[in-house]
């Protein structure tokens, strides 16, 4: 790949990319969930196209995915149907498709692993256990139990464009552009794959757009085998996946369920949790180790409970490797406590806002990990804010469940409230390096240059880091430049994930501009200033428990949502959602408003459209066909507010709150308005109809 093109790969979509001379590559896959590989018979290949398989590969055939080693190419079993067994490279993309249909795979079948729910010890990837006080004993003399079992199916990414990469030669560098969060991640792995010293490598991450944490891993593996027909042909790739192959190979959210029971003490306090719950993380289970980790954190959602048990299990399944859709286990969890919350209002006679206030989390409260709860939230000031914007009271009151027993012909009406937290920071397991830096660059001119790692995934943004550096430098922000995150040219930043961008490499943008302010007038330009963050104590696991700080710190927000169940069909339809945010120190209110507008709308789409259930047979042409997103049409207005927390208050990151809370809110409408409990997203009208018109 020519050095002129290293501009053009930052602004341009990997599908319009392209170099003179290019091949094209595509993948032979497993058509079965599991068995032996017993080898893959290939059809005579024309003039410049070779086969890539796994014995191919000159280094590792793995990524490493969060201390989960994923097979680049599978060489003695599959583990999923789509499973890569082959590449095939060559200049002709409809020829390559061609040969790949006249391919065979042999593969000696046997019985996949399909139900995580009834699960064996050795489906079991990763487990989890906290503890704190004793819950048998709060049980025991509980005054009301309330317990439910929750379940919380997968989600599509939907991204602006498929998965892919490109690879080629700059000189003596092999250049790599593909869309992720992670470009040190995706350097370290085809470094590895080659066998070669990872400066070889230069990463070049693409336009990927909001990737709602998508792109953590699975790039690496597409930017490794791009890499490999590179490197194998001595010629430039492009291997960019077909929208209908994305959506069966590519991860999902993790599936999850649990089981919740509540012990409520003499004044209907929370006393005890006792939980158990289990994610789907598909085959091999990148990811397992934080996804459970955070779903057992985060599921006591934000209250205080003196007297916790949970139990928490990664299963491994033959099925397509899923991952985190913006939550990373805490949304599955805090959607299961907030329908306990409202089982526990509605048990004690509570008023459903007043009985959170009285558990809420507060400082110096008692955490499972040792560390006290260190923040005070505006929890009044949000409450009244969602009831004062929704008129949450009158409605809730209104849509009584007398009118629809007593015959109303409907459309029944419903409202609900919850409440969640977005753990700012860090991951909380220790599988991922947990220091972060970035470079500023003062030159003669005064023109200041950023250098960093981390991928902005839009431009607000990228006008934050620009706005952030030249407001402490007093320069104007079309002085301020972003370099391209290119390995090689920027410290590593860590992966991209969790609101880093906004909690963390902003406020190392803003330090090391502070050093290159101190430095200005003391000695001559250019000034180049780095600033490193790492995550002073993080949580370390044992057996029964954990120790550490699982997070810098939280937001907290809150959703109302109402709905109508439509008369015939019985379909919930959302009609209004409002958020309430208390987001620290906000750098671009109308970045923020938008990603809170965003985030609502897919959770939105999550809680009655979006069902993806695998098959045995996987994810074919059909569940592709059948995937239902939310129509434009169906989006209700959205009121947001911001609860101001003073001057001194850290930037927050908020956009995953919506994931956490809308989508109990809208349960917890639901159940209002049918007279039963929704327990299991996406909710469709006709597992309503089949609780409230049984046969």
């Amino acid at each position: 790949m020519p050095a002129s093109k290293l501009a053009d790969a930052a602004t341009t979509p990997l599908s319009e990319l392209r170099v003179p001379g290019m091949l094209h590559v595509v993948a032979v896959r497993s058509p079965v969930p599991r068995g032996a590989l017993l080898g893959v018979e290939l059809p005579r290949l024309g003039k410049d196209c070779r086969a890539v398989l796994a014995s191919d590969i000159p280094g590792r055939n793995q990524v490493s995915s969060f201390g989960v080693a994923v097979p680049l190419l599978a060489s003695n079993r599959v583990r999923y149907r789509g499973e890569a067994v082959a590449l095939l490279v060559g200049p002709d993309l409809e020829a390559l498709e061609e040969l790949r249909d006249r391919t065979s795979v042999l593969v000696e079948e046997e019985a996949p692993f399909l139900d995580f729910g009834r699960f064996s010890s050795d489906q079991v990837l990763a487990r989890r256990a906290l503890r704190l006080g004793d819950s048998e004993l709060a049980f025991s003399v509980a005054s009301r139990i309330v317990e439910g079992d929750f379940e919380v199916g997968s989600q599509e990414h939907w991204y602006a464009e498929p998965q892919g990469a490109f690879a080629g030669f700059d000189y003596d560098k092999l250049l790599v552009v593909c869309g992720t969060q992670w470009p040190y991640h995706v350097r370290d792995t085809v470094a590895g794959a080659l066998g070669v010293p990872p400066a070889e490598i230069i990463v070049r991450p693409g336009p990927a757009g909001p990737h709602l944490d998508g792109r953590i891993w699975y790039p690496s593996l597409m930017a490794a085998q791009a890499a490999l027909a590179a490197w194998l042909s001595r010629r430039t790739v492009r291997f960019i996946l077909p929208r209908e192959e994305d959506f069966r190979v590519s991860p999902k959210r993790a599936r999850y369920r649990a089981s919740y029971r509540a012990a409520l003490d003499g004044e209907s306090n929370l006393s005890a949790l006792e939980v158990s719950l289990a994610l789907n993380v598909g085959a091999y289970g990148p990811l397992a180790e934080e996804l459970v980790a955070r779903a057992c954190l985060g599921a006591q959602g934000v209250y205080a409970c003196p007297n916790l048990s949970v139990k928490g299990y990664a299963v491994s399944t033959d099925t397509p490797p899923l991952g985190s859709l913006a939550g990373l286990g805490d949304a599955q969890s805090n959607f299961a406590m907030e329908r306990i919350a409202e089982r526990a209002a509605a048990a004690s006679g509570s008023d459903p806002v007043e009985w959170r206030a009285r558990n809420l989390l507060r400082k110096g409260s008692a955490t499972p990990t040792g560390t006290p709860f260190g923040q005070t939230w505006p929890f009044d000031e949000l409450a009244a804010a969602l009831r004062r914007m929704s008129d949450f009271d009158r409605k809730r009151a209104s849509f009584s469940l007398a009118d629809r027993a007593g015959g109303a012909e409907g459309p029944w009406r419903g409202i609900g409230i919850a409440f969640a937290r977005q753990l700012s920071g860090a991951f909380v397991g220790g599988s991922v390096p947990n220091s972060y830096s970035v470079e500023v660059e003062l030159d003669k001119e005064l023109s200041l240059s950023i250098r960093s790692s981390a991928v902005p995934g839009s431009a607000s943004v990228e006008r934050i880091w620009r706005e952030s550096a030249a407001a402490m430098l007093a320069l104007d922000p079309s002085d301020v430049t972003l370099e391209p995150p290119a390995t090689g040219d920027a410290p590593n930043s860590g992966p991209s994930v969790l609101s880093r961008n906004v909690t963390i490499v902003a406020s190392l943008i803003e330090r090391a501009c502070a050093t290159v302010k101190r430095r200005r007038f003391r000695e001559p330009l250019p000034i180049v200033a780095r600033s490193t963050a790492r995550v002073a104590n993080p949580v370390t696991w044992t057996s029964d428990g954990a120790e550490g700080a699982p997070f810098e710190d939280a937001a907290l927000g809150g959703a109302v949502v109402e709905i109508e169940l439509d008369a015939w069909s019985l379909e919930p339809r959302a009609t209004g959602i409002w958020l309430a945010v208390a987001p620290g120190r906000l750098h671009d209110e109308r970045h923020a408003r938008r990603s809170l507008e965003n985030a609502a709308v897919l959770a939105l789409s999550q809680c009655a459209w979006e069902r993806l259930d695998p098959a045995p047979e996987g994810l074919g042409v059909e569940a592709y066909a059948g995937y239902r997103l939310m129509p434009l049409t169906a989006v209700p207005p959205i009121g947001i507010e911001f609860i101001p927390e003073g001057r001194r208050a850290p930037a927050r990151g908020i956009g995953e709150l919506p994931f956490d809370c809308v989508p109990a809110a809208f349960a917890n409408a639901v159940s209002l308005a049918a007279g039963i409990d929704i327990d299991a997203l996406p909710v469709e009208g006709e597992l309503v109809a089949e609780r409230i018109r049984p046969t």
